[in-house]
């Protein structure tokens, strides 16, 4: 008697396939997340290098002086001072574009009001965008009706803290051959680009993110619990959110009196004395 082939697979067959299929997915699909993490993380690294080589040329070629960092209000928010910001030439977002191949921002505005192109935003391609930033739900920032702003780089905000100002807009700025500890002071940093970066309950969930300049208060932690930041020597490390945004004596609380947020050798914010509790 001839043997019939079998033509189907058992139920147990099917449930074994199935269940190798399934383990494999939850293998690769983590490893594809962390490898697209890793991916975006050295992409935001090489952009914050070019910003850190464009602030350090800029400087060189004008009498040693960086770029304005740009006004903001008493919580650090920019929307309602970016119009002026975007006026003035020598405003870091278009003073540095044309050093990183980019067109100033003020022309990247004027674009978007005239209908040609929309501003960058994650998923396109900008040094001005973090790609492994996560768009806010306010995100883009408000200027003027039918004008926005978007960055997820911005210049350390306590550079110029012990500098005069002129007329209290912070014109005036500090000289790069001013700070001493170059390997340790921040030049310019990623910031939180989304609310849910760090959990309701801490200390710094409240702080504004439509901002031209910052500081601990929005202080990433996008890659690794964590974010990166260029110093003034022009190299790129990654600070762990818990460290950036703890004083030197280990208090995260900004309402702290009499804290310091300098970890001289470390991670260095105002290279002319203490940084302390006060808006970006």
């Amino acid at each position: 008697m001839a043997v019939r082939a079998r033509l189907a697979f058992t139920l147990i067959e099917v449930l074994v396939v199935l269940g190798i299929i399934v383990l494999l997915a939850g293998l690769i699909f983590p490893a594809m997340g962390m490898a697209r993490k890793s991916s975006n993380a050295a992409a935001s690294r090489s952009n914050l290098k070019q910003w850190g080589a464009a602030t350090i040329n800029y400087a060189t070629i004008n009498k040693d002086r960086l770029p304005w960092e740009g006004k903001s209000t008493t919580t650090g928010s920019a929307s309602t001072n970016m119009k002026e910001n975007l006026l003035e030439k020598t405003f870091w977002a278009n003073a540095l574009a044309v050093l990183v191949n980019e067109k100033p921002y003020s022309k990247l505005v004027d674009q978007q009001v005239a209908g040609l192109d929309p501003i960058p935003l994650p998923g396109s391609r900008s040094i001005f965008v973090d790609p492994g930033a996560e768009l806010d739900s306010l995100a883009p920032w408000e200027i003027e009706p039918g004008e926005t702003f978007y960055f997820n780089y911005v210049p350390n905000s306590r550079l110029n803290d012990s500098v005069a100002t002129s007329l209290g807009d912070r014109k005036e700025v500090i000289s790069l051959i001013q700070i001493t500890d170059s390997a340790a002071t921040v030049l310019m940093m990623e910031s939180r680009s989304n609310e849910k970066e760090v959990s309701g309950a801490d200390f710094y969930s409240s702080s504004p993110l439509d901002l031209c300049k910052s500081d601990w208060h929005a202080f990433p932690n996008r890659y690794f619990e964590g974010g990166h930041v260029v110093f003034a020597d022009g190299h790129v490390a990654h600070i762990l959110n818990d460290v950036g945004t703890r004083s030197f004596q280990g208090n995260r609380d900004p309402a702290q009196a009499g804290g310091d947020w300098n970890k001289p050798g470390k991670l260095v914010w105002n290279p002319k004395g203490a940084a302390g509790n006060i808006a970006p």
